[in-house]
């Protein structure tokens, strides 16, 4: 019913955002209503002093315990236990048991979650802050703003580089704003750095530390990490994974129901001689109907549905090989070493929605438009290869990922919380 009442809303109000007011305009008439973004925030919050051993982290708008704050978070855990560690998150209560001890959890888009951002000395997250920037967030003297963004060497265009979203103006003004608050931007590449200075409006002071989600593929547990994801979801010790992660589309649905499961598993036992599980994990903002159908689609193949499951850096460490259309997880996977495809049955239509920044085939993994090419190219696969192209990209984009891009931050943010403590 709210969505209704906003839908029709629409189509007689204009709105907008220009210098940090809301602007309703009735269509059609003079009718003008300004509203001022920051004047309620910075009564309530304005004068409370920043914490000096604050820190809140958010992973991409509440998505739970994983991304680069993860790593971050149990790096400081382990270095001093006298940080007020604070997880903006979704349905608090269900995620409780995600977490470690020494942890606190507030609720996403909150009066509370307003409170821990207006009150912490660092800033830690992996997406633009529009909705608290549109709740009026700003940020104090002694306050800092790390951004360790959740893509990767990924081939599709974001935000200012992608006209789709640029075209939203009222985003468009809160990301240049969350661009320009932001102190540190943490980089894995000196690809990625160029891409941060096209995409988020010049950007900032940008360290080339490595994403410390990406440690997890250096540590020396894996193979007990491996064991535990599989448990957690249900399968065997021996189980070889196969991970399939389509991400959404801003218009209209996915190729997803494109993927030729059943033939697809059946090619890989051929190949390597194994028992493949098919796990799916869905992006957070791929529709609930979409997500639904497809899994319906898939129901004559046992298929593992891992959208629920927090940090995906787990799932692709325990995935034997993985397939994509565009999304950026592929490069972090191929840290690993394993087999990675492209599958992309709607390339040219995505290409002109979303635009590309260098074309599929410069990327080390093979491209499948349609479901006969992929199959070929999973018998024709050559691991030798395959393995020298991943190396001799990571080489060209300039890749800073050696495992210790968690301790690089963690000791920024406490160097940062360092410098409240003495001002």
């Amino acid at each position: 019913m709210l969505k209704q009442i906003k839908d029709l809303g629409k189509r007689f109000i204009d709105y907008t955002i220009e210098r940090d007011r809301r602007i309703y305009r009735l269509r059609h008439t003079p009718f003008c209503l300004r509203i001022s973004l920051v004047r309620r925030f910075e009564k309530r919050y304005g004068a409370l002093p920043v914490c000096p051993r604050k820190v809140v982290i958010d992973n991409y708008m509440g998505n739970g315990y994983g991304c680069n704050g993860k790593y971050v978070t149990e790096r400081l855990l382990s270095r001093r236990a006298d940080l007020d560690i604070v997880w903006v998150v979704r349905e608090k209560e269900a995620m409780w048991e995600q977490f470690p001890p020494g942890v606190r959890l507030v609720e996403y888009d909150t009066k509370e979650a307003l409170y821990e951002y207006a009150t912490a000395a660092v800033w830690l997250c992996n997406y633009h802050l529009v909705k608290y920037l549109n709740r009026g967030l700003q940020k104090k003297e002694g306050q800092a703003y790390i951004q360790m963004w959740h893509g990767s060497f990924g081939i599709k265009k974001i935000e200012q580089d992608c006209g789709i979203l640029t075209e939203m103006k009222s985003w468009n003004y809160l990301a240049q704003k969350n661009a320009a608050l932001t102190d540190y931007w943490i980089s894995n590449s000196r690809f990625e750095t160029e891409i941060y200075r096209s995409a988020f409006w010049g950007a900032g002071e940008i360290l080339e530390y490595g994403h410390p989600r990406n440690d997890i593929f250096f540590c020396a547990d894996k193979e007990d990490l491996r064991r535990g994801t599989k448990e957690a979801l249900a399968l065997k010790a021996e189980a070889r994974v196969v991970l399939y992660v389509p991400t959404f589309r801003e218009r209209g649905a996915s190729s997803a129901g494109k993927l030729p499961v059943g033939e697809l598993l059946h090619a890989l036992q051929e190949k390597w001689g194994y028992d493949y599980r098919f796990v799916v994990r869905f992006h957070p903002r791929m529709a609930q109907n979409e997500r639904a159908s497809l899994l319906e689609k898939w129901q004559d193949v046992p298929v593992t549905d891992a959208t629920g499951y927090p940090d995906i850096q787990e799932l692709l460490l325990c995935a034997d090989l993985v397939i994509t259309d565009y999304s950026s997880c592929i490069f972090d996977f191929m840290l690993t070493g394993r087999p990675g495809f492209l599958f992309v049955p709607d390339r040219d239509s995505y290409g002109e929605e979303r635009g590309f920044y260098y074309p599929l085939e410069q990327a080390p993994f093979p491209v499948a438009q349609t479901k006969e090419a992929l199959i070929e190219q999973i018998r024709c696969f050559d691991t030798d290869l395959y393995q020298k192209s991943v190396a001799a990209f990571l080489k060209q984009k300039g890749s800073k990922e050696d495992g210790q891009a968690s301790e690089r931050v963690a000791r920024l943010v406490q160097e940062l919380c360092g410098k409240v403590i003495e001002d």
